[in-house]
């Protein structure tokens, strides 16, 4: 069994208990504005430009079968009309800087597992293990559940962080190999969920309430963004959403400007949200609390 991934880090702190390894998944069924991995929406895999690291050495201008990678700062754009990264790459896999990288390969769960169990020593002294993230895992089901299984198999903790978005069934499938659910909460007002992600909330919540009806643990993750989720409705409505599930943790996410860099790398226009103060930050946690 095979799934796209686009990166796998190791010894992360902040995706689950003890130290983890962490498999970004890529594809996203929603498109949240906010996004930090940006990269990690699209399904297929896509070519990341850094100018500031190219040479001119015009390797790619030699490898591109359309000849349009002139190995300059003003051409070697592969998001050019005539360049078709999701079916070539051959431009990123000769770059010697690392100005173009490709994000998304196709990797199969035995070859991810095998990457995972090398620092299964951390994982059994901290507690740790594995955590899926993305994009969506469950947007790759079959791959995500054949992942938290294989891990299980090898006595490994397992995590998985969702948006919540996604089939039913395939949620319930996963649930029996998941010791741990990552849940993201983006928006608890339906009109503005729909609006800035593209998603539908009733579903959301529905998948959450099965899931949590199987027994399952849950922490929250509560984004915020200033201006959005401190609105009185908003920030009421996740108050009043977090106080029907007193069983679970939660925890506050603000947004940072991270994606930004890769949003630049991949030729999109740079977001308008703003950071929010470490008062902000305060304040809203205080009024859900």
């Amino acid at each position: 069994m095979t799934g796209t991934v686009f990166d796998i880090q190791h010894f992360c702190t902040g995706d689950g208990p003890g130290i983890r390894t962490t498999v970004f998944l890529k594809g996203c069924t929603l498109h949240c504005p906010w996004c930090h991995n940006p990269e990690s929406q699209s399904f297929r895999p896509e070519i990341l430009l850094n100018p500031s690291l190219c040479i001119g050495c015009g390797a790619c201008d030699e490898a591109c079968p359309a000849g349009d990678a002139k190995g300059t700062l003003a051409s070697c754009d592969t998001r050019q009309s005539v360049c078709t990264p999701a079916s070539c790459h051959a431009c990123a896999k000769v770059c010697p800087s690392g100005c173009l990288e490709i994000a998304g390969r196709r990797v199969s769960v035995e070859e991810v597992m095998q990457e995972v169990v090398q620092d299964e020593p951390y994982y059994r002294h901290s507690g740790g293990g594995i955590t899926l993230s993305g994009g969506e895992p469950m947007a790759q089901p079959a791959f995500s559940k054949g992942l938290l299984e294989a891990a299980k198999k090898a006595g490994l903790h397992t995590a998985i962080e969702t948006s919540g978005d996604g089939r039913l069934e395939d949620f319930l499938a996963a649930a029996p190999f998941a010791n741990l659910w990552l849940w993201d909460i983006k928006m608890m007002d339906a009109a503005l969920y729909k609006e800035l992600t593209g998603g539908d909330l009733a579903r959301m919540l529905a998948n959450l309430d099965a899931v949590a009806a199987s027994g399952a643990s849950i922490r929250f993750r509560v984004l915020y963004v200033p201006d959005y989720h401190n609105r009185a409705g908003v920030a009421g409505a996740t108050a009043a959403f977090l106080k029907s599930y007193p069983q679970f943790e939660w925890e506050v996410i603000p947004y940072h400007l991270l994606g930004n860099a890769k949003r630049e790398k991949l030729g999109l226009p740079e977001l308008r949200f703003r950071e929010p103060s470490s008062e902000e930050i305060s304040q809203f946690t205080s009024f859900i609390r």
